[in-house]
């Protein structure tokens, strides 16, 4: 079926509204009730999944969780619909600040219509993603890397790097230590 761009953007419109709703009663729900809506509505989401109340997912059939996840207060996980490869895939043992931002969606600027753009978002495993930090279209966070609060990442994040800065920037690499009481 094909659309005209008014009646496009009258049912992106009725979309919006319709999350909008659908999100305001999830900050209503308890924790239980709450984590089995996030269940049926995305892509993929594990065992022992946290997301804190005050989050925003735009298309989360897009959105993929993994076990031993937690995503801080008012994060917002932003994928695209008109783009096939633009999706946010989170590993397993991830640790997410507040206020962080999935930005798997944008424009072309080299075009004055500013045509739709994207790129899938990776997060590995067993990383840890500071408060405030923005996280481009096309980006992969290596496994056990930890990104700096506040920091822009614009590219790839190496296995068990520590990064932080605007953009971000290797600071040192990360020092595993292992403790055999857990």
């Amino acid at each position: 079926m094909v659309f005209s761009k008014n009646t496009k953007r009258h049912l992106f419109m009725w979309y919006s509204y319709g999350l909008n709703l659908g999100l305001m009663l999830l900050n209503l729900m308890p924790p239980l009730l709450r984590t089995l809506c996030l269940r049926i509505v995305f892509a993929g989401f594990g065992r022992n999944v946290f997301v804190d109340y005050g989050c925003y997912f735009r298309f989360p059939k897009k959105i993929r969780v993994g076990n031993e996840v937690t995503i801080g207060r008012g994060c917002m996980l932003l994928p695209s619909y008109f783009i096939e490869s633009s999706e946010i895939v989170i590993g397993n043992n991830v640790r997410i600040g507040p206020s962080v931002s999935f930005l798997a969606a944008g424009h072309d600027h080299r075009y004055l219509h500013l045509p739709d753009t994207g790129g899938r978002i990776q997060v590995g495993d067993n990383v840890w993603i500071g408060g405030n930090v923005t996280i481009l279209a096309g980006v992969n966070i290596g496994e056990g890397a930890i990104v700096a609060a506040g920091a822009v990442v614009t590219r790839d994040i190496e296995p068990y790097c520590i990064a932080g800065g605007v953009p971000a920037v290797k600071i040192k690499m990360r020092e595993v230590m292992h403790n055999d009481l857990f």
